[in-house]
């Protein structure tokens, strides 16, 4: 599984631009009981590039698909490109308060 710093901010990637509850995402949540198919899983990543400058190919065969795929399967595809830079933001992303804009 995934650092917990990635699955964190993925977590909170989900929460806000989702609009979804925080006590209904945790890493082992499936992301199509959430309502988010593929075409949501596509517009994560790219929210997740947007916020943390991590560049996350969209037609690698090894982004996870279908419908048994987890918050955690998510964080693991988006840490293999992070780099330190991206981590630091990471850090950031996953520790702010819900309720803070950043």
């Amino acid at each position: 599984m995934a650092e917990q710093l990635f699955v964190d901010a993925i977590i909170r990637l989900i929460v806000r631009h989702f609009e979804m509850d925080p006590g209904q995402v945790t890493a082992d949540s499936k992301l199509q009981p959430l309502g988010l198919d593929s075409i949501a899983l596509a517009e994560l990543l790219v929210v997740v590039e947007e916020e943390t400058g991590i560049d996350v190919p969209l037609t690698s065969e090894a982004m996870p698909a279908g419908p048994e795929v987890t918050v955690a399967q998510v964080a693991d595809y988006v840490a293999r490109f992070a780099d330190e830079s991206a981590l630091a933001v990471l850090k950031i992303l996953a520790t702010v308060p819900e309720e803070a804009d950043v």
